[in-house]
């Protein structure tokens, strides 16, 4: 890390799944377009347009974004005061205004210039942001329950798109992508595809495989034969 606080922007057209990983710093994930899911302990957390997520130094959390995500990531050394604790984090106007502009940033990135001076300004507004352990329930509850294919969720998470004004993901895309990213952790895990189409209840093989190439822009890739 070349600086105590950096900053990028992440646009992605396809899921990406992201390994658990601990980092050594601070990070703030501000989710602009689309959506993105935060594997935190035992939840798995829904984050939309206009949410801000504190991740403390250390936490262990997998960072996903779904299809047509566009997400902030400001990353803070711990030698910047910041929350100690992760959770939902309100963030102040100017703390949005900056993070927009920096978004848009086309001129030089200099530490000792306005881009860096945005930075510290961002890290001061940090501080003294407040961090809740609960964000949007009822946004959560309808997340959970479509993930558990609950009766009558698909319908209600279409409810909510349009009470909270979200675009998406609409009910089936949200489904599909959580089902494909539970797959490709199972994957990982050792899993074979065909213990994941049995465990997931894909069709087959080559649904799993077409799911693989929609949602991540890329074929499955054989996975190798078990060592005897």
């Amino acid at each position: 890390m070349h600086h105590a606080i950096e900053y990028q922007h992440f646009s992605t057209s396809t899921l990406q799944v992201g390994p658990r990983k601990r980092s050594p710093m601070g990070q703030l994930l501000r989710v602009t377009q689309g959506a993105a899911l935060l594997k935190l302990g035992a939840h798995e957390l829904l984050l939309t347009p206009g949410s801000h997520f504190w991740l403390c130094a250390n936490a262990l959390a997998a960072f996903t974004t779904l299809a047509d995500c566009q997400h902030d990531l400001l990353a803070c050394s711990v030698r910047v005061p910041q929350p100690a604790q992760a959770g939902w984090l309100q963030a102040s106007p100017l703390m949005d205004a900056l993070l927009d502009s920096l978004a848009a940033w086309s001129r030089p990135r200099d530490w000792q210039g306005p881009y860096g001076q945005r930075l510290q300004v961002v890290g001061d507004e940090l501080h003294g942001c407040t961090i809740s352990s609960l964000g949007d329930q009822a946004l959560q509850d309808a997340w959970q329950a479509l993930a558990r294919a609950q009766p009558d969720s698909v319908a209600a998470w279409q409810t909510l798109l349009g009470t909270r004004g979200l675009e998406g993901p609409d009910a089936q895309a949200l489904q599909d992508q959580w089902q494909l990213l539970q797959g490709i952790r199972l994957l990982r895990s050792g899993s074979t595809p065909s213990q994941v189409v049995s465990r997931l209840g894909y069709r087959d093989e080559s649904a799993l495989a077409e799911a693989h190439l929609q949602w991540l822009g890329a074929p499955l890739s054989p996975q190798p034969s078990a060592t005897r």
